[in-house]
């Protein structure tokens, strides 16, 4: 590892000769740090999906979901080495019957696996694999609003806090029609693990600017990150702000937090698009993405993928990873420090986690020709102003 950072520094230094240094700050290699490698298993995918960051104080784990061998995997960033699977069962009264859909990896006696479009089912395991707790709500709140299409994904993950479970939603109802999109749809919701109960907070709803209008489907697909267990932190794809909401005090408040490279001024559209029409749409367009809070370095950084040159004809999904991004940095006081831009098919726009020594970015994009499917190569970056 150091002897590849090694090569990259001296390379960095011989073409700095032909730039400013103003120019070179920003280049994305100038805060690389060092390179890891997870070495995979034949059982194990390099997507890693649904996948999370995890330190116990003396180490440092990225911990996986891995559905093909039913277990959740850590692997340990000091080595790269597998450092433990934690078999789960998919059968019987202590099994995952269902369809997963994300995790939280709270401590080793509190790990969850969560069932697809439903908190009921989910699981509570420890990291000896045994049964915990089945997620039963006795209230379940979520007949109101049909089942609950919780996200728990990198972006929107679930995580504990005390004995709640914190959670957010996507909508399950006919998102073009306009009337459905506004402030009443609670997008947040918390399970109490000691009372079996869901709890829904309608602080956090569509932001105003979103209501009564047509959007494309991948507009309306929020990024969520803790402060800490009652301020949350809201990034909208097409709002140049971010959206701190103070649940205990049941207060939102906006904080400008815009690129430089455009101003969100998007419009919705006036009739229900076709598949086509949004993945154009979207794919052609800046649009902001991931929010994440730095509790090592107290800063906050928030992606932008930018427009593909030709968008016709391309989807979504894959072609999100053919887009440029950057990162904005902004510090403890949501002043903007500066904006680093990531080359397009070499990242992964939707991993992207905090660990002790940086940010770390996944080399695992789908247009990479270099990828070796035996590991899974991860990146850290220091963004420090």
């Amino acid at each position: 590892m150091a002897f590849c950072r090694n090569l990259i520094l001296l390379a960095l230094i011989l073409h700095s000769c032909t730039r400013p240094i103003e120019e070179l700050n920003d280049d994305y290699m100038f805060h690389f740090v060092e390179e890891i490698n997870l070495v995979l298993d034949d059982s194990t995918s390099n997507e890693f999906i649904y996948s999370q960051y995890f330190s116990n104080g003396k180490e440092e784990f990225l911990v996986a979901l891995n559905p093909i061998t039913n277990s959740v995997d850590k692997y340990s960033l000091a080595d790269g080495n597998l450092a433990k699977r934690i078999k789960f069962l998919t059968e019987g009264p202590e099994g995952i019957n269902s369809v997963m859909q994300g995790f939280t990896y709270a401590s080793p006696d509190s790990i969850f696996i969560y069932l697809k479009g439903s908190v009921r089912g989910s699981i509570m395991i420890n990291e000896n694999g045994e049964f915990v707790k089945r997620l039963s709500p006795v209230l379940d709140e979520s007949e109101h609003y049909g089942l609950v299409n919780h996200v728990s994904t990198v972006g929107n993950s679930t995580k504990l806090f005390g004995d709640r479970l914190h959670f957010m939603q996507f909508p399950l109802f006919d998102i073009h029609n306009p009337s459905n999109i506004n402030g009443k749809f609670p997008l947040s919701l918390e399970y109490s693990l000691s009372m079996d109960q869901i709890h829904y907070d309608s602080t956090i709803t569509y932001p105003e600017v979103y209501w009564d209008k047509i959007w494309p489907v991948y507009d309306l697909v929020f990024s969520r990150d803790f402060i800490s267990d009652s301020i949350y932190l809201i990034s909208w794809p097409i709002l140049d702000s971010l959206i701190v909401v103070d649940k205990s005090n049941r207060q939102t408040k906006k904080i400008p937090a815009k690129s430089s490279f455009f101003s969100a001024k998007q419009k919705p559209f006036n009739t229900p698009p076709n598949q086509a029409e949004q993945n154009e749409l979207v794919l052609g367009q800046f649009r902001y993405r991931q929010i994440i809070f730095d509790p090592y370095r107290k800063l906050y950084y928030r992606m932008v993928t930018h427009p593909l040159e030709d968008p016709k004809n391309k989807t979504f999904i894959p072609y999100i990873d053919e887009q440029q991004f950057s990162i904005i940095v902004f510090d403890k006081d949501f002043n903007f420090k500066k904006e680093v831009l990531f080359p397009s098919k070499s990242y992964s726009p939707f991993n992207f986690f905090v660990s002790e020594k940086g940010i770390i970015l996944m080399k695992n994009n789908y247009f990479d020709e270099d990828i070796n499917e035996d590991q899974l190569v991860l990146h850290v970056f220091n963004l420090e102003p």
